[in-house]
């Protein structure tokens, strides 16, 4: 099956929805120069092509307690690598998991309220079998997050 094709109004279609999935469909064709009935008909177009897989609610910080965030590289080893990747679906402190290219084999986004909950995370995840070591980047301020 082919990639559907974007245009230029596509993908500030798709960049209003993605900074606001809640902008009404009369606020994105404002902002894109186009009329509310188009916007409609290329969003459910993207909708049928996959391109828009669905709509999410991201929650805010709770309790203005900000979450601790760190990237956790990861170097796998053995059989039993890919066991050990099924196995970091059990850590909800773990938000993202990426097979890269290059020395490392994973990065893993890793979200807590402590700092000593990112440690344990980190410490188990190197204690399974399949990983051969890992190294932890502590996030010190977010800059912007697209998602």
């Amino acid at each position: 099956m082919d990639s559907p094709r974007l245009d230029e109004l596509d993908r500030r279609i798709l960049a209003e929805l993605q900074a606001d999935a809640r902008l009404s469909q009369a606020a994105i064709a404002a902002r894109v120069g186009l009329s509310r009935s188009a916007v409609q008909s290329r969003i459910a177009r993207m909708e049928a092509d996959g391109v828009i897989a669905g709509y999410t609610l991201r929650l805010g910080i709770e309790r203005n307690r900000p979450l601790v965030r760190a990237y956790l590289l990861v170097q796998g080893s053995g059989p039993n690598h890919d066991r050990a990747v099924k196995s970091l679906e059990a850590f909800p402190e773990i938000r993202i998991a990426d097979t890269v290219s290059g020395d490392t084999d994973l990065v893993l986004l890793l979200e807590a309220e402590r700092l000593e909950d990112i440690t344990r995370v980190r410490d188990e995840v190197a204690k399974l079998p399949g990983i051969a070591g890992t190294r932890t980047l502590l996030v010190m301020q977010g800059r912007f997050d697209r998602r």
